[in-house]
Order: structure tokens, then sequence, then C-alpha cells
């Protein structure tokens, strides 16, 4: 319940920013009244972010009683704010006055105040007391510890890398070294860690070897108790007995058992294994009694957690990727049915089925297999095992799977949780558009603000937590090295459905009968009692007259009852909000498919009444690009306008502070885009900018665009710019900023490429259809000294006169559609260059590809890669 909470109150606080916002001075706001609740929110959230991981018989009851408060005062204000739009615009009575406003958002403080002063208080002094005796730990539920594995384990597709770790174990190297094995729960760390360990070379070469398991709920005490227990049980330590050790762990405390430790260690080679490490803490309250000799002494380590890995690691990480689909089948058939005996015919086909549904996760191969070792060995039994396979590895019977993963989970801050339970909204989780992701993170409301930085930088940094943690898997990166797009294992996702059925973060409604709903999300309704208020709707294609929404009636009765509260709107073929479906709540509205004018006009007409939309998304199949209205310039909180193909007016006339879109980020594609005076000082934070240029209209010349004007907008760090015809450098100007730049049809000289290489932040250039004219391209030293990934395709260039220096970090190259003759030369031996990519390419340009790749290969750079199509 503490998730539910906290996002509440983030939400909250989100609401409450949005309406103090100097654009909604019409909202009659008592400023200090709301900045008194914001205060009183806060301390609530520095509560739950402090206590929430300590179990409290009153905990879950406070934790309910702070999310029904949060979510009343967020829906008084959305629904005061809704009912003054009505009255403004429509001439309807609104339902509840400002006064009225006021008192209810005075009895919530009250509530708010009584839960701080009394239940907070009452919490904080008793856990105070436990904490202050000294035989206190953490009270809350903690994972059984895991004993040290007697013995090596059945291991698959980890071969070469058991070899690499038994070098680095036993390698020359004198100091102490730390070797790290990183990667998701149940992939096959401490699998590999202990077949290492129980190698026959390692119990040769090491005089000592010990192994401990931390886990999160550690104890420094016990971890070095579990150490020497390990070194009482080796021949040469058989002195050291269980009942002596149980003595010492009584009438000593961490120092004086540190001590026996250090003594154990003293002068002799060991290798300590500590197994499931979760944070530097841990390691930095038992380092001390490891000693470093130079007798080559050395320590292995587990982790989920990448950061905790680079920390300590002395030497490069052993990262485990998930099993291919062969070596999953050989896991599989090997738990199954052993060494010996092979998988009869009529079940390999299933089998390999079942392998492959696993999705490469070693834990799930071995629950499977070990259920289907114990059943009947039919064809039956096993297409039943298929069609259920997730339901059977994370049943109630197979609480190793469920706490392995759980344990993933529960180690999250309370902030990046409802980021992860949010998988259950992800239309794809398996492969997450991270950009549009994002923007529905912050549309939802419950992200943790970072100060300094806009909610979107603080969810890229979420999303490198989530990577980090071993709990999103990177798919793709764009050209510059951001994520684009992000999975999650099967047995995950299942997982985030579990918790949130148990904790109702989300109420989920799947409607079976009208196949255009693809799901509706809902928070608890504090003034419909018993009922519930729908937050994010996904529609998947065309509604039937019987629940149409032409009309804007939304009549479905399962859904109908608040629908004005609603915030994200995800649509396929359906019809865009008109006057009469009260959607001003909006604030994350995505439309893909078909369109006509008519709805178009009639959205267009609300445009400003939408008070709170932030991303504003539409993929038509109109053959005409999309005039936007001049009341484009009224939303205040507009972070995000894609659309496929659009026309930005000039902006109001007045200069009114509210008419700067200071939120926007990003805007593509905007079709003829005019950078005047009046248009880049009302766009001060934008990011990501798509402009389109065709034919220029007879009459019309480049001058009239102002594209000089680009270099004010200093944080544009993304630009794409595509043109149907030559355009001169002298009507151009990039800012410094840029990062990404995407040239199209410009047909610009090669030899003013120059003008782009001393763009000192360049890190990805993509020059496409004839973006640059001429067969000879001559590089100036000293230029593009960040560029990282550099495509060129559909270009005439024939003569490439380049060397490693004139791109001195490119990591990967692509090149498409092109004969070149002449190629850069001694990129065989780049130390930066780790992949080149040729597609559709004459003969002798993949011959060099190849050559460059052989040549990187013969100095040892083994992981370079080379695709040629």
């Amino acid at each position: 319940m503490a998730v539910v909470a906290y996002a509440a109150l983030m939400s909250l606080l989100n609401t409450s920013e949005f309406i103090l916002h100097p654009s909604h001075q019409w909202l009659r706001i008592n400023i200090l009244q709301i900045e008194s609740l914001q205060q009183k929110v806060h301390l609530l959230q520095e509560f739950l972010e402090d206590y929430s991981h300590i179990a409290h018989q009153e905990m879950a009851g406070v934790e309910s009683q702070i999310a029904a408060a949060a979510y009343a005062a967020e829906e008084i204000i959305e629904s005061y704010v809704l009912a003054l739009i009505r009255t403004r615009s429509w001439g309807s009575e609104a339902n509840n006055s400002t006064g009225h406003f006021s008192q209810f958002i005075h009895e919530i403080i009250e509530v708010i105040e009584y839960l701080i002063e009394n239940k907070l208080t009452r919490i904080k002094e008793s856990i105070g007391k436990f904490e202050e005796d000294p035989t206190f730990i953490d009270y809350s539920p903690a994972m059984p510890s895991r004993s040290a594995p007697k013995e090596q384990e059945t291991m698959v597709g980890f071969d070469e890398k058991l070899e690499e770790i038994l070098d680095i174990l036993t390698g020359q190297q004198s100091n102490r070294q730390i070797l790290a094995i990183v990667g998701m729960g149940g992939i096959g760390k401490t699998t590999l860690a202990n077949n290492a360990y129980q190698h026959p070379l390692i119990k040769h070469h090491f005089d000592i070897c010990a192994w401990a398991t931390i886990s999160q709920k550690y104890s420094a005490r016990n971890i070095i108790y579990e150490m020497l227990s390990e070194i009482g049980q080796s021949r040469s330590e058989s002195h050291l007995r269980d009942d002596q050790l149980g003595q010492t762990k009584c009438d000593t405390g961490e120092e004086q058992l540190g001590e026996v430790l250090y003594k154990k260690l003293f002068g002799r080679r060991y290798l300590i294994v500590l197994d499931d490490l979760w944070s530097i803490e841990a390691w930095d309250e038992i380092k001390r009694f490891l000693p470093d000799f130079g007798n080559r002494s050395r320590i292995m380590i587990t982790t989920r957690v990448k950061k905790v890995a680079e920390q300590l690691s002395s030497c490069p990480l052993f990262e485990l990727d998930l099993l291919d689909d062969n070596s999953s089948w050989e896991l599989l058939s090997e738990k199954v049915f052993g060494h010996q005996q092979g998988c009869p015919p009529e079940l390999e086909e299933l089998g390999k089925t079942i392998a492959k549904n696993c999705k490469g996760l070693p834990l799930a191969i071995v629950v499977i297999g070990g259920l289907l070792a114990k059943s009947d060995k039919t064809r039956d039994s096993w297409k039943h095992v298929t069609g259920n396979l997730n339901s059977i590895i994370n049943s109630e019977d197979n609480e190793k799977c469920l706490e392995m993963l759980y344990l993933s989970y529960n180690n999250l801050p309370i902030y990046l949780k409802p980021c992860f339970l949010y998988l259950t909204v992800a239309r794809q989780p398996y492969n997450m558009y991270i950009p549009m992701l994002i923007q529905e993170w912050v549309s939802e409301g419950f992200l943790k603000p970072i100060r300094g930085k806009s909610l979107e930088e603080a969810a890229h940094e979420y999303i490198a937590e989530l990577v980090d943690r071993n709990l999103f898997i990177v798919s793709s990166r764009g050209v510059s090295g951001n994520l684009l797009r992000c999975g999650v294992h099967d047995l995950l996702i299942d997982l985030c459905w579990r918790e949130v059925k148990k904790i109702n973060l989300f109420g989920v409604i799947y409607d079976k009968k009208p196949k255009f709903i693809s799901h509706l999300f809902t928070r608890p309704s504090i003034l419909e009692p018993q009922g519930s208020v729908p937050r994010s709707l996904d529609i998947l294609g065309q509604v039937s007259p019987s629940q149409s929404i032409t009309s804007g009636s939304y009549s479905a009765p399962w859904y109908a009852s608040h629908l004005q509260l609603l915030r994200v709107l995800i649509m396929t073929d359906s019809i865009l909000p008109d006057e009469n479906s009260e959607l001003m709540n909006l604030r994350f509205l995505s439309f893909h498919g078909r369109l006509d004018g008519n709805s178009i006009l009639r959205f267009y007409s609300l445009m400003s009444l939408f008070w709170n939309l932030q991303t504003l998304r539409i993929d038509s199949s109109l053959s005409e690009p999309i005039f936007l209205p001049p009341e484009i310039w009224c939303l205040p909180h507009l972070r995000h306008l894609v659309i496929e193909r659009c026309v930005l007016p000039g902006p109001p006339i007045q200069k009114h502070d509210f008419h700067i879109l200071e939120n926007l980020q990003t805007l593509a594609t905007v079709v003829y885009f005019r950078c005047t005076e009046e248009v880049y000082r009302r766009l001060p934070n934008l990011k990501d900018l798509g402009v389109l240029y065709g034919r220029l209209p007879p009459g019309v010349e480049w001058p009239f665009f102002q594209l000089h004007n680009l270099v004010h907008l200093h944080k544009l760090q993304i630009l794409n710019f595509q043109v149907d015809s030559s355009i001169s450098w002298k009507y151009l100007s990039f800012p410094l900023s840029l990062k990404e730049l995407n040239l199209s049809g410009c047909r610009l000289p090669w030899e003013d490429m120059s003008i782009v290489g001393s763009l000192p932040n360049l890190e990805g250039l993509q020059l496409w259809f004839h973006a640059c004219k001429g067969k000879t391209w001559c590089p100036t030293q000293g230029q593009f000294v960040k560029l990282k990934v550099l495509l060129i395709g559909e270009i005439e260039l024939v003569n490439w006169k380049a060397d490693k220096t004139h791109f001195p970090v490119i990591e990967r190259l692509i090149l498409g559609y092109l004969n070149l003759e002449e190629f850069p030369q001694e990129f065989g031996e780049h130390p930066t260059l780790t992949k080149i990519e040729v597609v559709s390419c004459g003969d002798s340009t993949k011959g060099w590809a190849e050559e460059v790749g052989e040549e990187q290969q013969s100095y040892g750079n083994e992981g370079f890669r080379v695709i040629i199509l």
C-alpha cells in the first residue's frame, strides 16, 4: 500500500503545481492555502521514503489513509478546475464555488495534519525505540538465507565465461583482485560463481575458500560468521568447529569476530565469494577484515546491480545475457532427461517450444524442467505446460522462483516502484518505445522530481536505474546513444500484474466484448462512493455504433462515470474528442489511424480548454498537412507535440508570458517551419525539432523561413532537417547544443561540412538522400570531436579521403546504397570503433568493411561486428 500512497502524493504535488501556474490566475486559487497543502504533502512523502520499508503494525492503515487523502484532494482540485472551465466556456453552472473549494482543501489539510501529528509521530517513536535496541536490525520480512552450494551445478551457455573467470582467479596479478558477475535475478550468477568455486583447479590453487550470501537484509557479523563457518569446514582449519563458532558468535561482537577472520586469512592465499550483494555499504562493513598481502588472493561477487559491480570490480565485468534458443533447449533437456537419456522424438518439438517460451531465463527453465521431469512424458501433458507456462512458473508451488523475482522488486526505492509497475499499462512491455513511455509517466503524475532537472530528465535517470538493476533490458539505442527501446522478461511482467492486483495501484478493467478496448485504468473515487475514476484509456479500434463515441457521449456504462477526469487517452482508428466529450482534463492524447478533417476542426475549437494538455501525438492517414490552430500557443503545460506533418501558425500578437511554451521540448514534424524571433523566443526549452520543406512555393525564397535563427534555440539537442530542394549554408545556422543532426535532401557541398564538424557537442550525424553533393569528401582535422555514430546513405560520394584522426571517438558507422572507391584509412586500428553496417552497397564498400573487421579482430577487438545486408 505504500506504493499506492506514494504515487498518490506525487500526483497531488504535480497537480497542485499546475494550478499555481501564472496562466491559471482565472482559477482564483488561494495560493497560500495550496502551498500549505504542498508543505504537508512533502512531509508525508518524506515519511514514506524513510519508513515504508519497515514493517510496522500501524503502517498499512496509515498508508491507506494517506492515499485516500491524496486522492480526495486531487479529485477535488481537478473537478473544481473543470467546473470553472464549463462556466467560462458554455455558461453552465459550476458545481463547486471558490468558497466550497477552499473549504474542501482546508478539510483535507486538517486530515493530513492529524495523520502527521498523531499516527506518523507514534510510528516514528515506536520504530526509534526498536532502533535504539542494540539487537534491532530490521523487523520487516526478509528472504531466508541461502547456504553455500556444496557441489557443481548444471550450467549451459556460460562455459567460455567460466574459463575466463578461472583464468582471472588463478592469474599472476599479485594484488587482491575483485571479480564481479552481474545480471538479472535467476539468470545464473550464483550457478556460474559456484561452478568456479567448486572447480578442482580453485581448490588446489587457494589455501582458503569461503562463501557468504549477503542478500538485502544483512548483518556484517553474520556475514563474517558464515565465512568463518566455511573456513572451519576445511581440512586445514578442522580445529575451528561449529560449537566453537557458535560460542564465538554469541560472546563476541562484530569487531572481535572480524579479527578472528583477519587472522585466519593472514598470510594465506584466499578466495572469498560474496553472493547476492546489493549495496556498497555491505562491502564497506566487512572489507577491512579481508587483507591484501599481494599473494594473489581473490574476491568474487555476484550482484543484480550493475552500479555495485562497476564500483567494486577491478577487472572487466562478467555480464550474463539471457540464453539463446539452442542453449535453452539444451538446459531443459538436461534437467528433464539427464546427461545420458535423450528426449523422445515425439516430444522434441514441444520441448523446444517450451524452452523458447522461457525467454532465455535459466531459473524459469530449471523450474519448468523440474516439473516436466516429474510429470507424465506425454504430448498431452507437455501441451498443457506449453499453454500455461508463466502461470506454472509463477504459481505458489514454485516459491523459489517468485521469491527470486520479488527480491529485485522489493529492493527498489519507493519512487521507482510505480515506474516499474506501470509495465501493466505499457502496450508492448517486451519492446517499449522509451520516449513515449516517459511521456506517459509524466502525464500520469507519479514521477518524483529531481531538483534542477525536467521530469523527462528525471524519468531517463529512473529508466537508467531500472536498466542498472537488470529489470529493463536495452533493445536499441538512438544515434547519440540514448535509449530508444527496452524490454522486460515475461515473468517480471507477471510479477507486476500480481503486485498491481494485490495493492490495487491501478484498477484494471479488461472488457471482452467491445473489441476496441485494450484497458482502462482507474483510481478510487472520493466524490463517487464505492466508485472509481478512469485515469488511462486505450481504445484499439473503430468504435461500434452501439458504443459510439462519435457524438462524444462515451455512452458505454462500464466506463462512462467520471470520464471527465481522464488523463491518458490512446486511440486507434477512433474519433478525436469534441465539444460533448468533456475530456478537458486530458494530459496525454495519442491518435493513430484514419482521421477526417471535420473531426480535426471540432477538436481544434476546444484546444484552449485543455488546461493541462502535455502530450499530443497524431499519426493520421491524411494526404495534406494538419494546420494547427493559434490556440496551440495557449497550452502552457504542453511538453511534446508530435504530428506526422503539421503547419505551425505564428504566435499571437499579444506578448503575454503565458504564450511562452516554456515546457515544450518536442516539436515534430513542422512543414515550412518559420523560425522568426516571435517563435524562437516562445520555445526557450525546445530539445527536439523536426522540420520538412517540400519544393518552395512560387515567389518564396529561403530567407523567408529565417532559419539562421535556429542558432537561438539554445537547448536544442536533436534536429531532423528534411528538404526537397537545394539550400545554401548562408541561410542556416545551427545551435552549439546540438547532439544529433539528421540531414536529408539539402544538397550541401561537402567542403562546407566543416560547419557541421565544428559543432562541439555533436554525437550523431545522419546524411541521407542527397544531404550533400559532390563525389569527394575531405574532412577537416580537429573536427567531429564527439561524433560517435555516422550514417551516410543514398549520396553520390565516391572518394572519402579520411583517416581515424578525423573521427577520433567514432563507435558506429552505417553506410547505405553507396559505391565508394576511396575509403578512410586506419579504421582497422581505430580504438573506439565497434561496429560497421553496410546496406545495399557496392562490392568495394563491402570488401573494405570486411577488411576493417579482420584487422580489428587481429588487434584483439573480438567484439567488433561487421553487418552486411
